[in-house]
């Protein structure tokens, strides 16, 4: 009794213990996990992942709420005017050729639509002198004169977007001093001088998108009150630190380029000197290949970057440091696979943030609450594999080429009256084909390994050598297969096609020759991008499945290799399988024709017809994909990992099927061995005379086919892998 009670309050005094040092280390810990964030109003902490991905998880779904990126400064747009005033006399002008002359002097407001002006004349809006918006945008204006808007000193919005104007110089905007908002984009402006307007405190939004402005075309002179500025489709391919110098009060500047316009190359360091206020800057998808080490130093106030899109090959991290009030982030396009674990945690008011590769935010910027990409089509930020199906058809294909291939393995090593060559040729394949099987059982083992927790890791997966491993043995099989079958494709065209043009039989050594040979060419073929780029193993860590399509981005490191593998040597072999198959099946059908011999016919034409489509159907679409995505077609993201597990794999699949499983020779040892046990389980065992008598008359009908054939002028010589497979039953009724 006295030994419970003292065991009763050990248990109790080590309960106790425990929980008060499971209590210390709740309560020393931040409030959620870094990765995850906390809902309102509760104790619960949401991955990151699961932040905007459209499926509420927090109570009254406030992981939906605010999903949206408005960080930026868009203040011109909800500018409180006075609206009254603005409301007293308004003219929507429909029709017109020339601006009108017989409205309302205490007009406030004009819009002109369906109009075709081409010319605005000095003084044409001189006697509205009350004129708060003007709108004159998509009425063909070709030319506006110097002094079109004088008198409109009241003036506060101008748009002029959608027309034909080729230049806005010193005397268009004579007389604006109260101008705040001038849209002019989607001209063929090719010069813009804004000395009229210099020193405005009103000037505060300027458009100019979709132009045809230079930076030595454009005159910025000094306007205090710039807020804005957009010249996003010009014709910029610089820009020098004297452009903004005079816009010391400007906070967004867009020089977004489509990819068929503005090509900035080079930012100057000082470029951003003036700039103390920007908040926004977006110099997306032009052609920037460096960033000056100090070139953001003055932006200490900048709260949104968008730098996605260029041809920056690395981004290092003293680039961005300085930028602390970062809210909003965009490196969408840019390989950052050298950057340090949690580089972007010194930016801690981070809240969006844009990357290339999914895995990046697990790596790089845990704590941002809103990162993307959440997936590359592949993965996920939980799962190697994201789709539930892909899950379960990596298993399923996997085991179904695996036990094919052993199965044709079995049956080839425990044959003892086979023929040697094929078997050789026929084991190599197995092998090869194996081997994929056995690359897509390691990535299911991985995704089953990595369930949950996969962003933890995706980084240090994809650059492994344990990922490089597994990308080698889908190459080496891929590869060998395509050579192993073109080199029987090339075997069988000598023999049926040309036999009396000295072709002799290939013998057992030659046969080994060979295999070995496309062997050391496939393994080669595999290896050579490993040692190419040793130092960073992503050619074939380009996503989690490890292995190197480049669909997703077509020119990502060593595309120019992957495009020689499938464009170069893929695409080959199958012209050379399809052309040999062909011309194959065009000799059998002619000497056969000719000589009336009709058995078979049909089992000929459907095989040769089936080992063509299964080469086909698995490397065409890859061939058709990489053309696609190299032609910068898009292709969608998820679409990689299906062609991994259901095309890739189809030869290695099928291959037993075709070359093995249905020869006469495989079928009557499987039906004399276990198989055939449990098939007579269950069906009713024929007898042997049945057998016999079936047999007989099978082998009386060829042999009478075959001595019919002996009278034409061109004999069929074996055909490898095909009618050269006897059965016992068949040679035994050659000897008699």
């Amino acid at each position: 009794m006295r030994y419970k009670r003292i065991g009763v309050i050990g248990a109790f005094l080590i309960a106790t213990v425990c929980l008060l040092s499971g209590l210390m280390y709740y309560f020393n810990q931040d409030i959620c996990p870094v990765g995850t964030f906390l809902c309102p109003n509760t104790t619960f902490c949401l991955p990151q992942r699961n932040w905007c991905d459209q499926d509420p998880h927090c109570p009254g779904g406030y992981d939906e709420e605010d999903c949206y990126d408005y960080h930026g400064v868009l203040d011109w747009f909800h500018n409180d005017r006075d609206s009254e005033a603005v409301r007293e006399s308004v003219c929507a002008c429909q029709g017109y050729t020339e601006i009108p002359q017989n409205l309302s002097s205490q007009t406030t407001l004009i819009t002109m639509y369906d109009s075709s002006i081409k010319r605005v004349p000095m003084g044409a809006f001189a006697k509205y002198s009350e004129i708060r918006i003007l709108y004159l945008d998509s009425t063909e204006i070709q030319e506006i004169e110097k002094g079109a808007f004088v008198n409109l000193t009241k003036l506060f919005w101008l748009m002029l977007d959608n027309n034909q104007i080729s230049e806005l110089v010193s005397g268009h905007f004579t007389g604006l001093t109260s101008l705040e908002t001038l849209k002019a984009n989607k001209n063929r402006i090719t010069v813009a001088d804004f000395s009229d307007l210099e020193g405005s405190n009103a000037l505060s939004f300027i458009n100019l998108n979709e132009n045809r402005l230079t930076s030595k075309n454009l005159k910025l002179p000094h306007l205090p009150a710039l807020l804005e500025i957009y010249l996003d489709e010009n014709d910029f391919v610089s820009i020098p630190d004297t452009l903004f110098v005079g816009c010391p009060a400007l906070k967004s500047l867009y020089v977004l380029t489509s990819m068929q316009k503005n090509k900035i190359k080079t930012i100057e360091e000082d470029t951003f000197q003036n700039l103390e206020q920007l908040e926004e800057l977006n110099l997306a998808f032009n052609e920037i290949t460096t960033v000056p080490l100090n070139v953001f130093q003055p932006l200490k106030n900048l709260t949104r970057l968008q730098l996605g899109y260029n041809r920056l090959h690395n981004l290092p991290m003293p680039v961005l440091n300085p930028l602390t009030e970062l809210l909003s982030l965009d490196l969408e396009g840019i390989n950052l696979d050298v950057l340090k674990k949690n580089a972007f945690d010194v930016f801690t008011k981070l809240d969006f943030v844009y990357f290339k590769k999914f895995h990046y935010c697990a790596t790089y910027a845990p704590k941002a609450k809103r990162c993307r990409p959440t997936s590359d089509g592949v993965s996920s930020l939980s799962h190697l594999l994201d789709k539930t199906l892909l899950r379960a058809a990596v298993w399923v294909v996997s085991y179904v080429t695996c036990v094919g291939n052993v199965l044709v393995l079995w049956g080839r090593f425990t044959a003892k009256d086979e023929n040697r060559v094929l078997t050789i040729i026929i084991r190599n394949l197995a092998v090869s084909d194996m081997l994929m099987g056995i690359y897509l059982f390691i990535i299911a083992v991985a995704d089953m390994i990595f369930r949950d927790n996969y962003k933890q890791v995706a980084s240090s997966w994809m650059s492994s050598w344990s990922c490089t491993f597994v990308g080698v043995l889908a190459m080496i099989s891929l590869e060998v297969s395509v050579l192993i079958l073109s080199f029987m494709s090339v075997e069988r065209y000598m023999l049926i096609v040309a036999p009396l043009k000295g072709h002799r039989t290939m013998t057992p050594q030659t046969a080994s020759a060979s295999m070995i040979i496309i062997w050391i060419i496939g393994i080669t073929l595999a290896l050579v991008p490993v040692i190419h780029w040793r130092s960073s193993t992503r050619f074939y860590g380009v996503n989690g499945m490890c292995f190197p399509l480049h669909i997703d981005d077509p020119y990502l490191i060593g595309w120019e290799y992957s495009a020689f593998i499938f464009l170069g040597l893929n695409l080959t072999g199958l012209i050379t399988i399809g052309y040999v198959y062909a011309g194959m099946f065009v000799s059998i059908w002619k000497t056969r024709h000719a000589c009336s011999l009709s058995v078979g016919d049909s089992e000929f034409a459907l095989r040769f017809f089936l080992i063509v489509l299964t080469d086909a159907a698995c490397w065409a679409p890859i061939i058709i994909l990489k053309i696609r995505a190299m032609m910068k077609y898009p292709i969608p993201a998820d679409l990689h990992a299906w062609v991994v597990v259901f095309i890739l794999p189809v030869n290695s699949a099928v291959n037993p099927l075709l070359y093995t499983f249905t020869t006469p020779k495989f079928r009557e040892r499987l039906s004399d061995g276990w198989f055939g046990k449990v098939r007579n389980c269950v069906i009713r065992k024929p007898s042997a005379e049945d057998s016999q008598t079936s047999t007989s008359m099978g082998n009386k009908n060829i042999m009478l086919s075959l001595s019919n054939g002996n009278q034409c002028k061109n004999k069929i010589p074996p055909i490898l892998g095909f009618n050269n497979e006897k059965t016992h039953s068949e040679k035994h009724s050659h000897i008699q």
